[in-house]
């Protein structure tokens, strides 16, 4: 009986410890929002207009992905012929960035066309795979 009135004296304890941490954070200006230090206020004549946030679609981002992934993988594969003088570095930013809009192109096709064709799985790799190797091919000269 008495392990169990220490256990309760416990939770009572615990539940004020917590009663008074809410408390001290209500009496924090910066949970109240207010802000101390110099308020900015804009020049006499000039307008400040709020930035919408961005919102891109699923296929942007995508394309948006593989640009980058791509065009990041080539130019580390050029810097090594860089490296070796087979190959300028204008010339390996001018490949990375062509094979980056290939890649960005594929993967914003191929997610596009697994969207619109399945609903994931097997089949939705299926589709991806064969659409991103097709445009790649498509947009790839030898």
């Amino acid at each position: 009986m008495q392990q169990q009135a220490t256990m309760n004296g416990m939770n009572a304890a615990a539940g004020q410890g917590r009663a008074q941490t809410m408390a001290q954070h209500q009496d924090n200006p910066i949970s109240q929002g207010v802000v101390s230090g110099p308020v900015m206020h804009p020049a006499p004549g000039t307008h400040i207009m709020a930035v919408p946030p961005v919102h891109s679609s699923p296929v942007f981002a995508a394309g948006l992905f593989g640009l980058v992934v791509v065009g990041t993988g080539t130019m580390g594969a050029c810097l090594h012929k860089v490296h070796a003088g087979d190959m300028s570095m204008g010339d390996a930013v001018n490949h990375s960035l062509a094979r980056g809009a290939v890649g960005g192109i594929a993967t914003a096709a191929a997610t596009a066309a697994s969207s619109a064709l399945s609903r994931g799985g097997l089949l939705g790799l299926a589709v991806t795979l064969a659409t991103a190797t097709g445009v790649s091919y498509l947009l790839s000269k030898p």
